[in-house]
């Protein structure tokens, strides 16, 4: 009779050790095939939240003795001026955004300007002509302003500020309404010098200021005025034309680090002048969840391995104790110890690929309890919480909230196994919803792989252990045990 042969009929005559076998191998391939799955889908989630957030970095004027350029003069009434003779230009821009990965800039500037504008004013009293003054903001381009793309605001009428613009401005809807105004007319601003600038766009608030903020007249949002960086030039005439500080955005957050090296490589800017720092927090935040998701996983299947290997170990010691008889009498007729161990790792292995591939439908359930579970209880400051959707706020800053949702579907429990069952993260950022984010836990073929990969070594482990007793019998000492029994 050969070695499958009585593997198969010993499995098949003692049904409660295979039966408990089965349950013992189900119950360690289920949570480390739900742990691979929820760690793919882990992984895949945060690769789609880097692209979908992206990575910022900083490129500012240094403003200390560091700088050769930055100057500190007294304005003659008591107060003094800081500035620098060499600003971040255009020229610079243009430079950084030849380099590869690099997706777009926000590079902007806000100075005070007094205006014959009816403005609206803030509930913060301020002294002298302040409660005159506007911020005009210079950008690049105002498609690209943290305003804009953080959905604060939204260009109804006209155009927006490319950069090749000369003496233009975009306006609050509010304020052109208030001032009759409309695209093409002109508005005077007053810095150090009187300029005339023509609106070219005009712009309305989607997220209006608090009514209960404490606001100055000069912050509130209806008195933004976007001008380009010429009209910054004819305001302030002395100054030299540039950004004090300009925002980067890379494709990849995983590439910030390789990014700001090649940055910093360019020969053609006097880095004496600036400072270039990494503006990743919007990532980490919103990622965070996902990586402490990942390492848990990992956690999890290295405690159920050895757990599983102690475990199965000491069954197998005990049953192969038990065999001892039907050993002696395979040893006496000429089956070698290989083949009879040979043997009992087929019956473990036959039961176990049973068990493993019903891991297949019982892992996805668990694998969606788990991450549902975990998310809701990790991401939990500022929890808002509805009957079917959780929505928790990671990060609050002006224009650049990030809020990370779970929506729970109550269809997924329908859905055959291997699909879909955990929760869906999604992540908005300013408003914005980001479909990015979503753990949608699928157990394919080579989480299955990898699941009879780690089994069969925990196996082979485990036989390898239980089997040391029988290795060192000799068949002599077995049939004295035998016979002893006998007597």
């Amino acid at each position: 009779m050969g070695t499958y042969k009585r593997a198969y009929l010993y499995v098949t005559r003692k049904k409660g050790k295979s039966i408990l076998l089965f349950f013992i191998f189900l119950i360690m391939a289920t949570f480390v095939l739900a742990g691979l799955s929820i760690q793919k889908a882990s992984q895949a989630a945060q690769k789609k939240l880097r692209e979908a957030i992206g990575g910022k970095f900083c490129v500012s004027v240094e403003l200390s003795e560091s700088n050769p350029y930055f100057r500190i003069e007294d304005d003659g009434e008591g107060a003094l001026d800081l500035y620098t003779e060499l600003p971040v230009t255009q020229d610079m821009i243009d430079a950084i955004m030849e380099i590869s990965g690099i997706e777009k800039y926000d590079a902007s500037a806000q100075t005070l300007v007094s205006t014959s504008l009816t403005i609206f004013p803030g509930n913060v009293p301020l002294k002298g002509d302040l409660n005159n003054k506007v911020y005009a903001r210079t950008v690049a381009s105002t498609e690209n302003s943290s305003f804009f793309q953080s959905g604060v605001m939204e260009l109804k009428e006209g155009n927006h500020i490319t950069g090749n613009e000369r003496n233009a401005a975009v306006i609050s809807k509010d304020i052109a309404d208030q001032n009759n105004l409309k695209i093409g007319d002109t508005i005077s601003l007053k810095g150090d010098e009187e300029t005339e600038v023509q609106v070219i766009g005009i712009y309305e608030i989607l997220k209006p200021d608090s009514l209960f903020e404490s606001i100055v007249t000069y912050e509130k949002l209806e008195n933004q005025i976007f001008i380009d960086i010429d009209t910054l030039q004819n305001l302030f005439g002395d100054m030299p034309v540039g950004f004090y500080e300009v925002v980067f955005t890379v494709n990849d957050p995983a590439q910030l680090d390789s990014m700001m090296s090649a940055v910093k490589g360019l020969s053609a800017i006097d880095w004496r002048a600036f400072a270039v720092a990494a503006d990743n927090q919007t990532y980490l935040d919103a990622a965070a969840p996902l990586q402490k998701l990942q390492a848990l996983m990992s956690s999890i299947i290295w405690v159920i391995v050895l757990v599983s290997i102690v475990i199965l170990s000491l069954i197998l010691a005990m049953w192969g104790r038990s065999r001892i008889h039907e050993t002696g009498i395979l040893l006496s007729v000429g089956i070698g110890k290989t083949e009879i161990i040979g043997q009992y790792l087929t019956e473990v292995l036959m039961i176990a690929v049973v068990a493993f591939s019903c891991a297949y439908f019982t892992s996805s359930a668990v694998a969606g309890q788990i991450t549902d579970g975990f998310l809701q209880q990790d991401i939990s400051v500022n929890e808002e919480q509805t009957d079917d959707d959780i929505v928790v706020y990671v990060k609050e800053g002006y224009g650049e909230d990030i809020a990370v949702s779970i929506k729970e579907d109550s269809a997924l429990s329908d859905m055959p196994s291997g699909q879909d069952t955990a929760p869906e993260v999604e992540v908005s950022i300013g408003g914005a919803e980001v479909d990015a984010a979503q753990i949608g836990v699928k157990i394919d073929f080579f989480n299955m792989l990898q699941l009879y990969i780690i089994g069969i070594t925990v196996i082979i482990v485990s036989m390898g252990v239980s089997s040391l007793a029988i290795m060192r019998l000799k068949p002599h000492e077995i049939l004295s045990k035998m016979s002893k029994k006998g007597g």
